[in-house]
């Protein structure tokens, strides 16, 4: 049987990963193949999450609206949980803290995460079109504003793998970054492109652009360092080194 979890049982560095119930997550779900639609982390006292606004710091109670319900995951490596002697938490707060400080630098929404995970589907390119248009509408709203496009899983990643390297939690099968590969690489090698797979590369020239992610074909030795940027919730679930604690219980 699945444990329940007490919000004061949490610990730092805990992840959150959420069941929403909005139009959008579902389809997040769907596309992504997992029951989550969005991700956090636990700094011991506020969860930090990439949000419309920003990476914000709010309580657990104020996170839990607007999902079903939402699953605990914590950091094992090597048989050691986080928060060990040999594996202090603090390393992962200080990353939390620095984003937590960087806050209006950047901004998420839903759609961009579900447009970047449409790039994996073979969709009839009307649905595909209005998704792409819409969320590259949405990251030139964040360019206008000075921010950045920052997917809140990569949020989570990131707290974890910019740590230290004995931090990084390993993730299989990156599904987005070899898709991006592709797709710069067929822009650089100027291929012919079917009109889906021109309105796929166009969306993800945008993304990188907005990203600062290097389009030649160096852009896989980069990746070692931007791979969150393709981190999707169920990567995150699907991680060897996070183990799930259990379900929370709302208050």
């Amino acid at each position: 049987m699945e444990r329940d979890v007490e919000i004061n049982e949490l610990r730092p560095c805990d992840v959150l990963l959420y069941h929403g119930y909005s139009t959008t997550s579902r389809l997040i779900q769907w596309f992504d193949g997992s029951e989550y639609s969005h991700s956090s982390i636990f700094n011991g006292h506020l969860v930090t999450e990439a949000v419309q606004e920003g990476v914000l710091q709010r309580t657990v109670e104020e996170s839990l609206e607007h999902t079903e319900y939402v699953d605990v995951y914590r950091l094992r490596k090597n048989g050691i949980s986080i928060g060990s002697p040999e594996l202090p938490a603090e390393p992962v707060l200080q990353v939390i803290a620095h984003y937590a400080d960087l806050h209006d630098r950047f901004a998420y929404e839903e759609l961009v995460l579900l447009a970047l995970l449409c790039t994996t589907r073979r969709l009839p390119l009307p649905f595909l079109r209005d998704i792409l248009d819409s969320a590259a509408a949405v990251i030139a709203d964040m360019l206008d504003e000075g921010r950045q496009p920052m997917v809140c899983s990569e949020l989570v990643y990131r707290c974890f793998a910019e740590a230290s390297p004995a931090y990084r939690p390993r993730i299989r099968g990156l599904d987005l970054k070899s898709r991006l590969e592709i797709k710069q690489r067929k822009i650089m090698e100027r291929v012919q492109q079917s009109d889906t797979d021109a309105v796929i590369a166009d969306f993800l020239q945008l993304y990188a652009n907005a990203k600062n992610i290097r389009p030649e074909r160096e852009l896989m030795k980069a990746l070692g360092e931007t791979e969150a940027d393709f981190v999707t919730p169920k990567d995150l679930k699907k991680s060897p080194d996070f183990v799930k604690t259990g379900r929370l219980i709302r208050p």
